[in-house]
């Protein structure tokens, strides 16, 4: 016995000892970015890192949080009746709003992860021995980038920390700014951006998707428009317009296609793509989806928006009632009403069976997530030329998106 309890002793110092030599052991695998930016290739893998924080790879939380803002509205509810199932999702639908909410927990801290890297990116890329034109694209990408994100602060949160340098929580002033500071930032960006980056027609095959003149322009418009600045609206909105990138001779049914990537009326998308290896691409495509049909049943049209669009020509490519045909795997499509408090899905982030990855799908979908659209943008400009009292200005914007779908043009008042 005696034997034994030395021997036990023995095994466990060697096991502290040798816990020690592993703790003590320097970091292997970890990116010093002391000599990171040493060529091109690594600086455009840190704005690719930049790209990445719009829709973290395998972090479902993040693009869920896509979906609040139709939540929030009249047009869809939480949709899946389970009341424990992501609890705090319908919360923010019912506007019950606490700060322990999960989803504004993971909003809050993906969107300043992404603004790390673009103030990492914006600091340390002037200084890479690369040529000047490539510092210049890089950093106006990333500038464009922090604009977003700020975006999408300001338009959640209001005032929020203002961080433009790529320092730790625990270095950073974490006070407030004024929502009229954060619109600052953004617009300064957007600004500075747009001299460097390249118009749409511009991009090369393998950097499709990436920001560009006519997205930072659309941005600026957007910005200003709620500001309610609409004369800044209009003209930035006008700068969008006279690049000719952009029209509405896509099919509205083919818009949102997974086969239509960076389509003709695409401003800027998040980018997404099927990989096994990599688990990569969007989790939007389940998350909204029918639980009979292996979704989750989150984010359903309200019948309100279904009312509301009536005989619309669009109505058929927005939303998928119980009971429509969708195609030959789906004849009479199952929103499984006992789960779905509306009977309806989203049918813009539907995927026919084919389209689908073989394995389970969970965040690797391959559709891309529009974030702005020329649709939106020519709609922006008709709200802010219409208080700008251009009225026939504002409804030949207006119009266009209507003949696009073969709606009547709406005409201007004959008093006027």
């Amino acid at each position: 016995m005696k034997n034994i309890k030395y021997l036990l002793f023995i095994l466990i110092s060697l096991n502290f000892m040798s816990c020690s030599d592993y703790i003590d052991n320097e970091i292997t695998g970890k990116q010093n970015l002391d000599n990171y930016y040493s060529n091109y290739s690594e600086c455009d893998k840190a704005l690719i890192g930049c790209y990445a924080s719009l829709s973290p790879q395998d972090w479902w939380e993040t693009d869920f949080f896509w979906l609040v803002g139709d939540v929030c509205s009249d047009d869809a509810f939480k949709g899946n009746t389970n009341e424990g199932d992501q609890r705090d999702f319908g919360n923010l639908a019912n506007f019950n709003i606490t700060p322990s909410n999960e989803w504004l927990d993971s909003k809050w801290r993906y969107t300043y992860q992404g603004i790390f890297r673009c103030n990492l990116a914006i600091t340390r890329i002037p200084d890479a021995p690369i040529s000047v034109e490539q510092i210049e694209l890089l950093v106006a990408e990333a500038k464009f980038l922090r604009a977003v994100y700020y975006f999408e602060l300001v338009k959640n949160w209001g005032g929020v920390p203002l961080l433009t340098e790529p320092i730790s929580v625990s270095q950073a002033n974490l006070s407030r700014s004024t929502e009229a500071e954060i619109w600052i930032q953004i617009e300064k960006d957007l600004t500075e951006s747009k001299e460097f980056l390249p118009l749409k027609s511009q991009v090369v095959a393998s950097n499709i998707g990436r920001a560009t003149k006519g997205a930072a322009y659309a941005y600026l418009a957007k910005a200003a428009i709620y500001q309610l600045k609409y004369i800044d609206a209009q003209d930035w909105a006008n700068e969008v317009i006279k690049t000719n990138e952009y029209n509405l001779n896509d099919d509205f049914g083919n818009v949102w296609s997974v086969s239509n990537p960076n389509g003709n009326g695409s401003i800027f998308e998040i980018q997404n793509s099927y990989n096994e290896l990599y688990d990569s691409g969007s989790a939007l495509c389940v998350l909204s989806r029918s639980r009979a049909d292996g979704g989750w049943g989150f984010c359903t049209p309200s019948s309100n928006l279904d009312n509301f669009m009536g005989d619309d020509p669009r109505r058929d490519y927005t939303i998928i009632k119980q009971g429509d045909y969708v195609d030959e795997e789906h004849p009479s499509y199952d929103t499984d009403p006992t789960q779905n408090m509306t009977g309806r899905i989203n049918r813009k982030y539907y995927l026919s069976m084919d389209e689908r990855p073989e394995k389970s799908e969970h965040t690797r979908s391959p559709l891309n997530h529009i974030l702005l659209r020329y649709a939106d943008l020519l709609l922006i400009h008709a709200e802010a030329a219409y208080h700008n009292g251009d009225e026939s200005v504002a409804l030949s914007s207006l119009n266009k998106v209507r003949n696009r779908v073969g709606l009547n043009a709406v005409w201007q008042q004959a008093n006027n």
